[in-house]
């Protein structure tokens, strides 16, 4: 079977109590934050394990980048195509994070290679959530009663895009109680408008390729960044654009730097 049979189920959405939510960003007085939904890495292996079968799917971790102060690693998730008789594989990076660093690193990156198979891609459709936070130690976390209010916004957007309506209503977003505070880490994806790309240059370091752009902000005053891609795609090429770009942060050793992580062309 091609591997090409096994992507619809990948995609297909899950049901409301296997996402979970987490905050992004808080207030200065860390009362309320900014709920984003995910998957963990239980449910991803299950879906993989349903949709492909536990002995046609494996995952591979390499380092990517080493600082004095910070690592990151690269996460491989590959799937056997009978068709190709060869394994074919989807690759995503990320630093080790503040909780667990280095399980909570590897944990990422899976996640973060998923996505490049199109498990919970469409969660990033899901518009951040303003709900009411409480600290127990340097943790975060959600209040209990605002837990039925995220999973009725889950559901309600389910049906907007089974319908293909506006993905999700707009009226009931909570506003903060007061500036919000920078994020604890940069890691979260956020949605970018319009890019065009003026250059792409190749970069290998041993078995590792990834690609670096040079992109222009077409409707943020044609501002230009350079932005890293993991390994290569065919569709970077000098004045292709993108109608959509999900981006995060990542420091380093040599400073920030900014990773592509899915991307819509434009026609």
């Amino acid at each position: 079977m091609s591997v090409n049979k096994y992507l619809e189920g990948l995609a297909k959405p899950f049901d409301a109590e296997c996402v979970k939510w987490r905050i992004q960003v808080t207030n200065n007085e860390k009362t309320s934050g900014l709920a984003v939904a995910y998957l963990d890495s239980r449910t991803i292996a299950k879906r993989l394990d349903e949709v492909v079968g536990q002995m046609r799917w494996k995952d591979e971790y390499k380092p990517w980048i080493t600082a004095k102060n910070n690592a990151s690693q690269i996460c491989t998730i590959s799937i056997y195509d009978d068709s190709l008789k060869e394994w074919i594989s989807k690759s995503d990076g990320a630093e080790l994070s503040n909780y667990s660093p280095i399980k909570g690193g590897l944990s990422d990156a899976f996640k973060r290679a998923a996505v490049k198979w199109g498990i919970g891609r469409y969660l990033y459709e899901i518009t951040p959530v303003w709900v009411n936070v409480y600290m127990r130690g340097d943790k975060i976390y959600i209040q209990d009663d605002e837990m039925p209010k995220l999973q009725q916004r889950y559901i309600t957007f389910l049906k907007n895009l089974n319908t293909g309506n506006t993905p999700e209503p707009q009226a009931d977003k909570a506003k903060p109680t007061s500036k919000p505070a920078s994020p604890q880490q940069t890691q979260q994806p956020t949605i970018t408008p319009l890019y065009e790309i003026l250059g792409v240059k190749r970069q290998k370091d041993g078995q590792n390729v990834r690609s670096m752009l040079k992109i222009k902000d077409i409707k943020g005053g044609n501002k230009t960044a350079t932005v890293y891609y993991n390994g290569t795609d065919d569709n970077f090429k000098e004045g292709a654009k993108l109608n959509s770009a999900v981006f995060y942060s990542q420091d380093t050793g040599f400073g920030k730097v900014h990773i592509l992580q899915d991307y819509e062309l434009a026609a």
